[in-house]
């Protein structure tokens, strides 16, 4: 193999590498997101379910009370916000989109897979070109999900860490730049 091909894999591998984390905290972002709205659901329905059952106030007692713990006002603001996250978890599906950052992670991670035997192995130039061609109609026939930058660039940080890239697009030659002056 030759040493622009090898830094050519090395470069995609770093890609989906970075793509496969990227994905994996953003199935955990979306997982987190349906676990924090359900759970909120649940306690504040069930706050109000058991309002009903609280133990009597005195008048006077009753009086004192801040306008936001009075039944009246209290059990119409929590039910619309079990409401609000009802229809949160309704429409925004964290869900399902935490599954399908979860699969197309797993999916990064068979690809890169498919590159380290690839960068093991002891091929002929044909086999290596076809490899290659594969793994490129793999790469291009991938579904993709956006995922938060914030995500994206945490999967970049991690990737690097490792230590095991070359520089991004390290295996194009090195070309001088030239600069163009507007009048």
């Amino acid at each position: 193999m030759t040493d622009e091909k090898r830094k050519m894999i090395l470069d995609w591998m770093r890609k989906i590498h970075q793509l496969e984390y990227a994905n994996i905290d953003q199935s955990i972002y979306w997982s987190n997101r349906e676990k924090y709205i359900g759970i909120s659901a649940f306690a504040l329905s069930t706050l109000i379910a058991c309002s009903y059952r609280f133990p009597g106030l005195e008048p006077d007692t009753f009086q004192k009370l801040p306008i936001l713990l009075k039944h009246e006002f209290m059990i119409p603001l929590l039910t619309t916000i079990v409401a609000i996250l009802t229809g949160l978890q309704t429409f925004l599906k964290p869900g399902e989109k935490s599954e399908a950052h979860r699969k197309l992670g797993n999916s990064y991670e068979k690809l890169r897979h498919k590159i380290e035997t690839v960068l093991t192995g002891n091929l002929l130039e044909y086999e290596l070109n076809q490899k290659i061609e594969s793994i490129r109609k793999d790469w291009e026939n991938m579904e993709y999900l956006n995922v938060s930058p914030r995500n994206f660039e945490k999967g970049k940080k991690r990737v690097k860490s490792l230590n095991k890239y070359p520089e991004e697009l390290g295996f194009l030659p090195n070309q001088k730049k030239t600069e163009t002056i507007v009048n």
